[in-house]
């Protein structure tokens, strides 16, 4: 037998209850009345004010452009994906509503701090999450939605916070995350019966594959959907999404079978007029015109779609485009500004008659159709700005280059500053080609900008290394060609550092000073690497022309050519050239009596006296650098238009392709000798210095460096003076 509980138990218990119960509604109570209604009140008007309701609740059929993405170009890594544009809050239309959101996260903060269990948390994380989401701020509206999942994730707002994390996450680029998220959205929606967070899940699905390249996988969710529901009216939604699809893929035959489909369900009246509208579209673009104006003229004579009638005649617009000729076209453009102006079917209309133009390359009959729809928003609104931007700088740029492009290939003859202004003017038209999708026109003007462009200039690097890049897949040999160039000539640059990088050139090879340089070539010809020491020389003539190492860098150069490569004419051609931009070096002096007797010898002109043979010599003078080979016009070897631009095998076969005159004369020094003592009656060995081979082998070593300069005579005596020696110059003579 149980034992009997006390009444006074009952009453404790229910005392208990009724506290626990009343405190509860209490805290609910005072919870909505102090805070969340204000809450609410602030985000309804918040939506209001920039119109967010009007366009989640629009009921006016939407329009569908076949492949507006066709020029829309490369897109940054950082850039947000055209699809989800439409969900970012400009701060235009934020501004006069910022103080209303930054109160709600206020209060939303409060209730959670002091109300932690009442009935409104979850409310308040979602309206927080949106707050946050209408600002900007992805990672924040992020971790709002996150909390309310872990917290309630089978409660009444966990389809909108799933949908909207998703969101947060693509917003981000966070593709892969955002995929996940996605998937359990459409979970937790179909858990849920929440029809409307499927349809938005399935198009950012759709819309991500798209962009993402991937057809398959953009219609996979709407046929799963449309075989899984058991609503016809949703049925038909999803249908209509499923053909839009196609169409937007520009697969008409399969729009129009999938457009038809949606009649086999209970469509409602929105649904119903796009399948009929979009079916003719696609009928009239598979060449079936005439069922197609039929669906038309059914349309324009259903008086419930008065309101609808711009779209009708955009379908109209739509034949006369492709079919009729360019006068129909004329009189139906006519009509539609004066009774359809700004009509969102309209507007894409006129794009796609930009597009027509910009196909064929007739750029300003486009811009001036580009410039039309960028006025308004619409699905051809981001594409119409950026064709309308491109083509007014393309515009501009063609008027500053056409001039000076005009006289450079009559004459060439244009200022150093006017040369490179045209070149990076052409380079940029380039540029402008290639973010139009004209690959051809683009490499075009930026083979342009490299012929015009001076070779000295460092901007040059710029225009190869583009100009390698976007010829890569389809000439690989060439773009290394480029890229080669760019690394050896060009390496102080930017693009010369990835130029190397890219072709494998280590660390060793970045050489940052004259020293360097110099050392670097001396290096090279040490090991035979004629062509690479040559270059390397060079480099610090042309880069750093005032440091000390440029004219023996240049004599070394001349010394290589003369010894090394047995090409005399090259060789004179730098001992000119040290001469001429030197004059006060030691080096200039020592070569000048050299060069000057050499030339006249040529000339067939008179020997003056200084250039005679003098009977004696001075003591420890140093046999100057001579050389044997006529010089003929002081030119760079074999036609270059810059010695820097020399080859190991153009430097071999200079002579022969510089003085065919002076070959024909003399080919051997061997030859050369006796030919001078025959006609002159002396040895042109014996002048400069003896030919015996112990001398020449001094010579040899003595000039192999131009570091080992021997020191003047009068240097040498004082050094001998200061050891208490008497010099040789002051001896008695036998």
């Amino acid at each position: 037998m149980m034992a009997t509980i006390p009444k006074k138990y009952y009453l404790t218990a229910v005392a208990a209850l009724l506290l626990v119960s009343g405190c509860a509604f209490y805290d609910n109570f005072t919870t909505y009345f102090n805070t969340y209604y204000n809450l609410e009140r602030l985000m309804k008007e918040s939506e209001e004010e920039f119109e967010w309701q009007d366009e989640k609740l629009r009921t006016t059929p939407r329009v569908f452009v076949p492949d507006p993405q066709i020029a829309e170009g490369t897109m940054k890594a950082s850039e947000t994906p055209p699809f989800l544009e439409s969900f970012i809050i400009s701060k235009q239309k934020l501004q006069p509503v910022a103080i209303k959101l930054d109160s709600i996260i206020i209060k939303g903060s409060k209730i959670l701090s002091r109300h932690p269990n009442s009935a409104y948390v979850e409310g308040t994380l979602f309206n927080m999450a949106k707050s946050y989401f209408y600002r900007n701020e992805w990672l924040p509206s992020q971790i709002k939605c996150g909390e309310l999942i872990d917290k309630f994730p089978m409660g009444d707002y966990s389809p909108d916070a799933h949908l909207l994390y998703s969101e947060n996450l693509l917003i981000q680029r966070k593709f892969e995350a955002g995929k996940v998220m996605l998937s359990r959205t459409v979970d937790i929606a179909w858990l849920k019966e929440r029809y409307d967070i499927l349809s938005e899940a399935f198009n950012l699905q759709a819309e991500l594959a798209l962009y993402e390249k991937d057809m398959e996988g953009a219609v996979r969710p709407y046929k799963q959907a449309i075989a899984q529901t058991e609503d016809q009216e949703v049925k038909a939604r999803w249908q209509v999404d499923l053909a839009a699809l196609y169409y937007r893929m520009s697969e008409f035959d399969k729009a129009a079978f999938n457009f038809k489909k949606t009649h086999s369900y209970s469509p409602d009246y929105q649904a119903e007029f796009e399948a009929y509208l979009y079916e003719a579209m696609s009928l009239i673009r598979l060449g079936q015109k005439e069922r197609a104006l039929e669906i038309l003229e059914d349309l324009e004579s259903d008086g419930n779609n008065e309101e609808w009638l711009s779209y009708v005649y955009g379908g109209y617009m739509t034949k006369v485009r492709i079919y009729d000729p360019e006068e129909a076209w004329l009189l139906a453009q006519k009509h539609a500004d004066t009774t359809y102006m700004m009509a969102p079917m309209i507007n894409a209309v006129y794009f796609e008659k930009g597009m027509d133009y910009f196909v064929k390359d007739e750029f300003e009959q486009a811009k001036k159709y580009f410039a039309r729809t960028r006025n308004m928003r619409s699905p051809v609104y981001k594409a119409s700005e950026r064709l309308y931007y491109y083509l007014n700088l393309w515009e501009q740029k063609q008027k500053e280059a056409d001039p000076l492009l005009k006289q450079f290939e009559t004459d060439g003859n244009l200022k150093a500053d006017s040369r490179a202004y045209l070149a990076k003017t052409l380079f940029e038209l380039g540029r402008v080609y290639d973010q139009l999708g004209k690959p051809i026109q683009s490499l075009e003007y930026y083979q342009k900008a490299i012929d015009v462009a001076d070779s000295k200039n460092p901007e040059t690097a710029k225009y190869l290394y583009v100009m390698s890049l976007a010829i890569r897949d389809d000439n690989r040999r060439a773009s290394d060609s480029l890229m080669e160039i760019v690394a050896e000539q060009y390496s102080l640059t930017e693009y010369g550092s990835d130029a190397m990088m890219r072709m494998g050139y280590t660390k060793r090879f970045v050489i940052d000073s004259a020293a360097e340089l110099y050392t670097s070539g001396r290096s090279l010809r040490s090991n035979g690497e004629y062509g690479f020491a040559i270059k390397q020389l060079l480099r610090v003539y042309y880069e750093f022309p005032k440091d000390d190492h440029a004219p023996k860098s240049l004599y070394l150069v001349g010394w290589i050519f003369e010894k090394d490569l047995v090409n005399i004419d090259s060789a004179l051609y730098y001992y000119q050239l040290l001469i001429k931009e030197y004059p006060n070096t030691l080096y200039a002096s020592d070569l000048g009596p050299a060069v000057d007797y050499l030339l006249t010898l040529r000339s067939g002109a008179d020997m003056p006296d200084s250039l005679k043979p003098k009977q004696v010599a001075m003591p420890g003078s140093r046999p100057p650098v001579m050389p044997i080979h006529d010089p003929q016009l002081m030119q760079p070897p074999n036609g270059s238009k810059s010695p820097i631009d020399l080859d190991l095998d153009a430097l071999q076969n200079a002579p022969g392709n510089m003085l065919d005159d002076a070959k024909k004369k003399v080919t051997d020094p061997n030859t050369f000798i006796p030919e001078i003592k025959t006609n002159l009656g002396i040895d042109p060995m014996k002048l400069f210095g003896g030919s015996d081979d112990d001398e020449d082998q001094k010579t040899e070593e003595n000039e192999d460096d131009p570091d080992n300069k021997e020191i003047p005579e009068e240097e040498k005596n004082k050094e001998i003076e200061k050891k208490g020696e008497v010099p040789d110059s002051t001896k008695t003579k036998k």
